[in-house]
Protein backbone atom coordinates (compact mmCIF):
# COMPACT_ATOMS: atom_id res chain seq x y z
CA UNK A 1 0.00 0.00 0.00
CA UNK A 2 1.14 3.55 -0.72
CA UNK A 3 1.45 6.41 1.70
CA UNK A 4 -1.31 8.92 2.10
CA UNK A 5 -0.78 12.21 0.20
CA UNK A 6 -0.67 14.20 3.44
CA UNK A 7 2.09 11.96 4.85
CA UNK A 8 4.08 12.25 1.59
CA UNK A 9 3.73 16.05 1.62
CA UNK A 10 4.89 16.16 5.19
CA UNK A 11 8.08 14.26 4.37
CA UNK A 12 8.61 16.36 1.25
CA UNK A 13 8.21 19.54 3.27
CA UNK A 14 10.65 18.21 5.86
CA UNK A 15 13.20 17.45 3.17
CA UNK A 16 12.88 20.96 1.73
CA UNK A 17 13.30 22.47 5.19
CA UNK A 18 16.73 20.84 5.54
CA UNK A 19 18.23 18.85 8.36
CA UNK A 20 17.05 19.41 11.91
CA UNK A 21 19.15 19.36 15.07
CA UNK A 22 18.34 15.66 15.60
CA UNK A 23 19.55 14.83 12.06
CA UNK A 24 23.08 16.06 12.79
CA UNK A 25 25.59 15.27 15.50
CA UNK A 26 25.37 18.17 17.94
CA UNK A 27 27.82 19.75 20.33
CA UNK A 28 26.17 20.20 23.75
CA UNK A 29 28.64 22.92 24.76
CA UNK A 30 28.61 25.25 21.77
CA UNK A 31 29.54 28.90 21.40
CA UNK A 32 27.05 31.44 20.00
CA UNK A 33 29.33 32.10 16.99
CA UNK A 34 28.99 28.47 15.84
CA UNK A 35 25.65 29.35 14.27
CA UNK A 36 22.35 27.49 14.41
CA UNK A 37 22.59 27.74 18.19
CA UNK A 38 19.87 26.23 20.32
CA UNK A 39 19.39 26.86 24.04
CA UNK A 40 19.27 23.49 25.79
CA UNK A 41 19.60 24.67 29.39
CA UNK A 42 19.74 27.55 31.83
CA UNK A 43 22.48 28.03 34.43
CA UNK A 44 21.02 28.11 37.95
CA UNK A 45 22.56 28.37 41.42
CA UNK A 46 21.92 25.34 43.62
CA UNK A 47 23.50 24.95 47.02
CA UNK A 48 26.21 27.52 46.34
CA UNK A 49 27.15 25.89 43.04
CA UNK A 50 26.09 26.61 39.52
CA UNK A 51 24.47 23.85 37.50
CA UNK A 52 22.60 23.62 34.23
CA UNK A 53 18.89 22.97 34.37
CA UNK A 54 18.05 21.29 31.07
CA UNK A 55 15.02 22.54 29.16
CA UNK A 56 12.37 20.00 28.11
CA UNK A 57 12.56 21.43 24.59
CA UNK A 58 15.39 23.34 22.94
CA UNK A 59 14.79 26.96 21.95
CA UNK A 60 16.56 28.89 19.16
CA UNK A 61 19.18 31.23 20.66
CA UNK A 62 18.03 34.05 18.39
CA UNK A 63 14.63 34.01 20.11
CA UNK A 64 16.07 34.73 23.58
CA UNK A 65 19.43 36.44 22.90
CA UNK A 66 17.91 39.92 23.12
CA UNK A 67 16.87 39.20 26.73
CA UNK A 68 20.49 38.87 27.89
CA UNK A 69 22.35 42.11 28.65
CA UNK A 70 25.31 42.74 26.32
CA UNK A 71 27.72 42.74 29.29
CA UNK A 72 26.89 39.10 30.11
CA UNK A 73 28.17 36.35 27.81
CA UNK A 74 25.23 34.15 26.73
CA UNK A 75 27.26 31.06 27.62
CA UNK A 76 27.53 32.25 31.23
CA UNK A 77 23.77 31.93 31.72
CA UNK A 78 22.68 29.54 28.95
CA UNK A 79 23.87 26.17 27.74
CA UNK A 80 23.93 26.08 23.95
CA UNK A 81 24.04 23.33 21.38
CA UNK A 82 24.92 23.59 17.70
CA UNK A 83 26.06 21.24 14.97
CA UNK A 84 29.38 19.67 15.99
CA UNK A 85 32.29 21.51 14.34
CA UNK A 86 34.29 18.26 14.28
CA UNK A 87 37.76 18.86 12.80
CA UNK A 88 37.36 22.63 13.14
CA UNK A 89 37.17 22.23 16.94
CA UNK A 90 40.18 22.19 19.27
CA UNK A 91 38.48 19.39 21.25
CA UNK A 92 38.12 17.02 18.29
CA UNK A 93 40.72 14.38 17.48
CA UNK A 94 40.60 10.88 15.98
CA UNK A 95 36.87 11.25 15.22
CA UNK A 96 36.13 11.82 18.92
CA UNK A 97 35.28 14.71 21.17
CA UNK A 98 38.22 14.79 23.56
CA UNK A 99 36.31 17.19 25.84
CA UNK A 100 33.62 14.56 26.39
CA UNK A 101 36.32 11.96 27.11
CA UNK A 102 38.02 14.23 29.67
CA UNK A 103 34.71 15.10 31.32
CA UNK A 104 33.85 11.43 31.81
CA UNK A 105 37.36 10.48 32.92
CA UNK A 106 37.98 13.36 35.34
CA UNK A 107 34.73 14.82 36.65
CA UNK A 108 32.39 13.18 39.14
CA UNK A 109 28.83 12.28 38.27
CA UNK A 110 26.40 14.88 39.65
CA UNK A 111 23.11 13.11 38.91
CA UNK A 112 22.08 9.48 39.33
CA UNK A 113 19.28 9.34 36.76
CA UNK A 114 19.09 10.61 33.23
CA UNK A 115 16.79 13.58 33.02
CA UNK A 116 14.76 14.25 29.87
CA UNK A 117 16.98 15.90 27.26
CA UNK A 118 15.89 17.34 23.95
CA UNK A 119 19.41 17.05 22.54
CA UNK A 120 20.21 13.43 23.47
CA UNK A 121 19.23 11.85 20.10
CA UNK A 122 21.87 13.95 18.31
CA UNK A 123 24.31 14.65 21.15
CA UNK A 124 27.97 13.94 20.37
CA UNK A 125 28.73 13.29 24.06
CA UNK A 126 25.82 10.83 24.43
CA UNK A 127 26.72 8.97 21.23
CA UNK A 128 30.35 8.74 22.27
CA UNK A 129 30.27 8.29 26.06
CA UNK A 130 26.70 7.16 26.76
CA UNK A 131 25.02 7.72 30.13
CA UNK A 132 28.34 8.58 31.83
CA UNK A 133 28.38 11.88 29.92
CA UNK A 134 24.78 12.64 30.88
CA UNK A 135 25.54 12.01 34.57
CA UNK A 136 28.14 14.80 34.38
CA UNK A 137 26.44 17.13 31.92
CA UNK A 138 24.60 19.42 34.38
CA UNK A 139 27.88 20.68 35.86
CA UNK A 140 29.26 21.80 32.50
CA UNK A 141 28.89 25.54 32.06
CA UNK A 142 30.48 26.71 28.85
CA UNK A 143 31.73 29.99 30.29
CA UNK A 144 31.47 29.81 34.07
CA UNK A 145 31.65 32.94 36.18
CA UNK A 146 33.82 30.96 38.62
CA UNK A 147 35.42 27.59 38.00
CA UNK A 148 37.66 25.19 39.87
CA UNK A 149 41.19 24.31 38.81
CA UNK A 150 39.96 20.83 37.84
CA UNK A 151 37.17 22.26 35.66
CA UNK A 152 39.64 24.57 33.86
CA UNK A 153 42.05 21.65 33.36
CA UNK A 154 39.32 19.43 31.90
CA UNK A 155 38.17 22.24 29.59
CA UNK A 156 41.66 22.86 28.18
CA UNK A 157 42.27 21.03 24.90
CA UNK A 158 45.50 19.12 24.41
CA UNK A 159 48.34 21.16 22.94
CA UNK A 160 48.08 19.37 19.60
CA UNK A 161 44.57 19.19 18.30
CA UNK A 162 43.03 17.98 15.11
CA UNK A 163 41.93 21.56 14.38
CA UNK A 164 45.54 22.78 14.60
CA UNK A 165 46.74 19.89 12.44
CA UNK A 166 44.03 20.64 9.88
CA UNK A 167 44.92 24.34 9.68
CA UNK A 168 48.67 23.72 9.44
CA UNK A 169 48.54 20.51 7.44
CA UNK A 170 50.93 18.93 9.97
CA UNK A 171 49.98 15.82 11.88
CA UNK A 172 51.47 14.84 15.23
CA UNK A 173 50.71 11.16 14.57
CA UNK A 174 53.75 9.05 13.89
Amino acid sequence: MGQSPSRSRSRLEQAKAGPTMSDRVSCPSAQPAQGAGMVIGVVVAQGGRSQVSLLPKSVPLRSVARLIPDAIPATEVLRLAAPCAERRCAHFSDDRCTLASRIVARLPAVVDRLSPCALRPSCRWWRQEGPAACHRCPQIITEPFRSSDLMREVATPSTTSAAQEHSTGVSSHV
